[in-house]
């Protein structure tokens, strides 16, 4: 026998060998009652085994191999290698206080999933919600839940997008009830914003929307949501997964997943089509107005690695009299101290963003804050930026990596746009301060990165810069979502394992010809969410 090591995840390494275990067992003759007995213990857990639910024990598989005459040699130390290697906790298992432990299970078969076919009625698909979407859902399912629960189980439900995009990109299939994208679940911007992301996300190549119109009345999923995950594996059978309000069903049996195959291909031959239904989010989001040619900031953030968070990471976005006003700030440190440091300037920079005019005064003033006896930790370099009513960008940089524009195609640092001196905030002292002003367009982007990201490298470990990376990855792409972008970026930060780092996005969606001068007191309007 020869076992493939193919270095799969936790979970597909459970799957892969619960089911190599069930094919030696029955190669071998042994009944589920005998293996049970072989390693004191019943027939169901050999059956849990077999399906991957539970995790295994060394010693246990190791008898098992011995029963079913697996004996020294390189697929014997392989099987029990990943015995071993099955039982390391999955990443969403640090957010275990805020799941349900039936839930922990799908992440885990998510994660390792290659495809996943999903019919929803309610609700968007939790792996596509925008944040303030998802929100909405949990205060709707929890609405005694403290701020600091929701923004965890939001931040959980972002973290799940990055399966849509890398070199091992989930494909996904899913039929969309009309029900749910009509419902203005959050309020009618939220809604707007969630269909926005659905129809840039139906551009992806692995991902498609189908919407179950409601003109087709009655369907085939009279049983309500559900989905299938299918493995990259070929010995790892498909499971479906039906969700309750106290829990969920994982149906193997080849019965019931070939019924719940049928349903969803009747689904999607009855649905619209991708490009129709590409083209009905569009009538649902309406003609353009007012509304939607303004700004939109998002933001992403790669959390420290296995702990709380700690680093000065930070960053605000204020709508103010003088236009939309950003803020990203990083103190060079970590710890409490570092984390007190980058809050204080956000905490300062909200105040000072309504009320001083200029951002070399804001950038002086927030000198003040952190001009007092202190370490390292309180060094904090910063972006400062604000959109203009008359359609310009205007950046103070101390000691922060310039920002990427992103324009037809191509990326080019904004320039010149000094980095030194000032080294940071601190450096300000003798209220020396330079500003870069940026005319804009419909359709710019904007790309705001900490630090950490300025250290990002390649493949083969060399540095290189971001505007390259970004160009780079546009070439390859010129499609490519800004949120791919974004994780693509995040996933070569370099530097210490416990390092953070994060990004702003600006979508500018400005009135091709310039806007008239700004009328007191009139400010940008601007929706700011967290990815």
């Amino acid at each position: 026998m020869t076992v493939e090591d193919h270095a799969p995840g936790s979970t597909v390494r459970r799957l892969v060998l619960g089911g190599e275990l069930r094919r030696l067992r029955e190669a071998a003759g042994v009944t589920r009652q005998d293996a049970g007995y072989a390693i004191r213990a019943s027939e169901s857990k050999i059956s849990r085994l077999e399906l991957g639910r539970v995790g295994f024990k060394e010693r246990d598989v190791a008898d098992l191999l011995t029963l079913y005459g697996v004996g020294a040699g390189s697929s014997r130390e392989t099987l029990l290698r990943w015995a071993r290697e099955s039982n390391v906790p999955g990443w969403w298992h640090r957010h275990g206080d805020v799941l349900p432990h039936w839930f922990q299970t799908y992440l885990g078969l998510e994660e390792a999933a290659s495809l996943i076919r999903t019919y929803e009625i309610q609700f968007v698909p939790g792996i596509v919600q925008t944040p303030e979407y998802a929100r909405a859902v949990f205060r709707l399912g929890h609405p005694e839940a403290p701020d600091a629960e929701i923004e965890r189980r939001v931040e959980l439900r972002m973290r799940r997008q990055r399966r849509l995009w890398g070199p091992r990109a989930l494909r996904l299939w899913t039929v969309i009830d009309e029900a749910a994208l009509r419902r203005p679940l959050g309020g009618v911007e939220v809604m707007r914003e969630q269909l926005e992301y659905l129809l840039a996300l139906s551009q992806l190549p692995n991902v498609t929307i189908q919407v179950m119109p409601f003109r087709f009345g009655a369907h085939a999923a009279e049983g309500g949501a559900f989905s299938i995950l299918r493995f990259p594996d070929p010995g790892v059978p498909d499971v479906a997964y039906l969700e309750n309000l106290v829990g969920a069903v994982y149906l193997e049996k080849i019965d019931d997943l070939d019924r719940h195959l049928r349903v969803m291909e009747r689904l999607s031959l009855t649905s619209e089509s991708p490009d129709r239904s590409r083209d009905l989010l569009i009538d649902m989001l309406g003609p353009a107005g007012p509304e939607r040619t303004g700004i939109r900031v998002r933001s992403r953030r790669l959390p420290a690695a296995e702990r709380a968070r700690g680093g000065g990471d930070e960053r605000a976005v204020v709508d103010s009299p003088f236009g939309l006003r950003i803020l990203m700030a990083d103190a060079l440190g970590k710890g409490p101290d570092a984390a007190r440091a980058a809050a204080d300037v956000v905490t300062a920079f909200r105040e000072l963003a309504a009320h001083e005019p200029t951002l070399p005064g804001v950038a002086e003033r927030l000198h003040a804050v952190l001009a007092h006896p202190g370490g390292a930790d309180d060094f904090v370099a910063a972006l400062l930026a604000s959109v203009r009513e008359d359609g310009r960008l205007e950046l103070v940089s101390c000691g922060h990596p310039a920002p990427l524009l992103l324009r037809d195609g191509r990326v080019q640092p904004v320039s010149p746009l000094p980095v030194v001196p000032p080294l940071g905030l601190l450096d300000l002292g003798d209220g020396w301060c330079e500003t870069t002003a940026v005319p804009l367009a419909a359709g710019d982007r904007l790309l705001i990165c900490s630090n950490g990201l300025a250290g990002a490298r390649g493949a083969g470990g060399a540095a290189f810069p971001l505007a390259d990376r970004a160009a780079e990855r546009l070439r390859d792409d010129p499609d490519l979502l800004l949120d791919g972008l974004l994780a693509d970026l995040l996933e070569h930060v370099s530097g210490r394992p416990d390092d953070e780092a994060g990004a702003l996005v600006v979508r500018f969606g400005l009135p091709s010809a310039p806007a008239p001068a700004p009328a007191a007191g009139r400010s940008h309007r601007a929706e700011a969410r967290q990815a």
